[in-house]
């Protein structure tokens, strides 16, 4: 596969940035992730508690409460 750059406006490179900057990997590498997760045709994988940021938490696992 060629590698062609693609312009990304500052506004969104500065998303991309940041939201890199919070999974600790270059903006190149989110990317990367996101094109694979597209061409798979899901969402990203489910991260666990443990690699996630500091104070974000999983969406399910011990750290949240059951719903009643």
């Amino acid at each position: 596969m060629d590698e062609t750059p693609v312009p990304i406006p500052d506004a969104q490179y500065e998303r991309l940035a940041a939201m890199a900057a919070a999974r600790g990997v270059s903006v190149e590498t989110l990317l990367c992730g996101l094109i694979d997760d597209a061409a798979r045709g899901g969402g990203p994988a489910p991260r666990d508690a443990d690699g996630l940021p500091l104070g974000v938490c999983g969406a399910t696992g011990p750290e949240r409460p059951a719903d009643d």
